[in-house]
């Protein structure tokens, strides 16, 4: 009986069943490899070790992009807050200006306080002076 020429068509597929199958057993015979040098132990394929450096250094990249994110959040966080407070020094600064008495008022009130805490302290060190003399005289 005679044979029926093949088309291009199966042909291509013929083809693409094979480099099919042998890719399926290349992959086969790797995992199969991999796995027996698993189980000895002490010896790791390069590959292997290949991979694991590349897992490590994947890891060690997600982290540094996840510290340079905080650290951006943090920069812009601290920029926002000295604008702020700049505007707010701007703003005291102008309020002394325009009201010279005021800036006169909060200075009194600071010599004030500092001259009570002065009396104060001297009050607390004779009273002090006078309890460690009264001690000692007993």
């Amino acid at each position: 009986m005679p044979q029926k020429p093949c088309s291009s068509k199966e042909f291509r597929r013929t083809k693409g069943n094979l480099s099919s199958m042998r890719e399926h057993s290349e992959l086969l015979i790797s995992v199969r490899d991999d796995i027996s040098e698993s189980k000895v132990p002490g010896s790791m394929s390069p590959r292997v070790h290949l991979l694991r450096e590349r897992a490590a250094i994947h890891g060690s990249i997600t982290q540094i992009d996840e510290v340079i994110s905080q650290a951006q959040t943090t920069r812009s966080t601290l920029s926002s807050q000295r604008t702020l407070l700049a505007d707010v020094q701007g703003k005291l600064k102008h309020l002394s200006d325009r009201f010279p008495i005021i800036r006169g008022l909060l200075g009194a009130i600071r010599r004030k306080r500092s001259k009570d805490a002065l009396i104060l302290s001297a009050v607390i060190a004779a009273c002090t002076l006078f309890l460690i003399i009264y001690w000692l005289s007993k």
